[in-house]
């Protein structure tokens, strides 16, 4: 089959890296330049900084298979298994992509086609899915079955843009979805943090929720942090100007990491954890052609959206 996958978050990466393993004609399209999602790797005067999702677990025995491709592609290495003083944290391997989170999802995009800064402004279905960009691109693709991992607000907007519905009852799980939002701040460090092994802190402080710093984690080659603020802080902040919400973070974690930030810049994660998840790890429909995935359907952890992408290729796959 022609199957187009829309999203190159890790849900969709895994998604058409299976589809295209069995065989099938797997294009997969992205309106940013990379993929990855929120497994982001920014460089940075220097430093290479991961500012969204920072480590994945492998408790799946699915996730152990990818987990061994990705090791014997060099990909991703452990990072930690436990945090001293913090009982409280499951002890559990956490693991990292190999300069950068993005490693990972670059690993499986080397199985199938890939097409960047390609913004999907509608789709239509006659016989086989049409996928039209949004733009002066004015590309187009066509699909036998066609798979959305954007989150789920955005599929509910490309939904009406091209004035498709699915069943009531879908609709209605799709709407209630909902998500947490997260400024997240990158910041170049003038030494070394304070920070102990494995260089990350959680919580430390009610406006922040996550803390790492990128040089003893081993992803930058020079002092950089990555600060995450709670959702609290984030939907205060959202719209204000970089020179308001930023020096508040930046206070509080050069406090934490006993460090001066001497460079520094804002990113917004407007789908950071889903509160609201659709209620099933995918949706398929075999008379629409259509499937669903993503962490809206698996759960927030990059495993779930992992799995979710899996789900949805087998459910293709069975259907055949």
């Amino acid at each position: 089959m022609k199957v187009v996958v829309v999203g190159a978050g890790i849900s969709g990466c895994v998604c058409a890296y299976r589809l295209a393993e069995q065989g099938h004609d797997v294009v997969l399209v992205e309106k940013g330049r990379g993929v990855g999602g929120r497994m982001s790797t920014r460089r940075m005067a220097g430093a290479r900084i991961d500012h969204g999702a920072q480590f994945f677990t492998v408790r799946d025995s699915r996730m152990k298979e990818l987990l061994t491709k990705w090791q014997s592609m060099d990909a991703v290495v452990p990072w930690y298994d436990s945090i001293a003083g913090r009982e409280d944290i499951p002890k559990s391997i956490r693991y990292r992509g190999v300069n950068g989170m993005t490693a990972p999802a670059k690993a499986l995009a080397r199985s199938f086609s890939f097409q960047k800064e390609f913004f999907v402004d509608s789709i239509f279905f006659d016989e086989e899915w049409q996928i039209n960009e949004k733009g002066g691109g004015n590309r187009k693709l066509f699909a036998d079955h066609l798979v959305l991992t954007l989150p789920v607000p955005q599929m509910l907007e490309l939904f009406q843009r091209s004035q498709f519905e699915l069943e009531s009852k879908v609709m209605d799980q799709l709407e209630a979805v909902r998500y947490t939002r997260c400024l997240a701040l990158l910041g170049i460090l003038d030494r070394p943090s304070s920070l102990s092994s494995p260089g990350t802190i959680t919580h430390p402080t009610t406006e922040i929720d996550w803390i790492s710093d990128n040089h003893m984690k081993g992803t930058s080659p020079i002092p950089a942090c990555t600060v995450h603020a709670v959702d609290s802080y984030s939907q205060q902040f959202w719209d204000a100007p970089d020179e308001e919400r930023g020096p508040l973070l930046v206070a509080a974690a050069e406090e934490c990491l006993n460090a001066k930030i001497t460079e520094w810049k804002c990113h917004r994660w407007g789908f950071a954890k889903p509160l609201v998840t659709f209620g099933a790890t995918q949706y398929t429909s075999a008379w629409d052609r259509l499937s669903l995935a993503g962490d809206s359907f698996g759960g927030e952890r990059i495993e779930n959206a992992a799995m979710s992408g899996w789900d949805a290729a087998q459910a293709i796959i069975d259907q055949i």
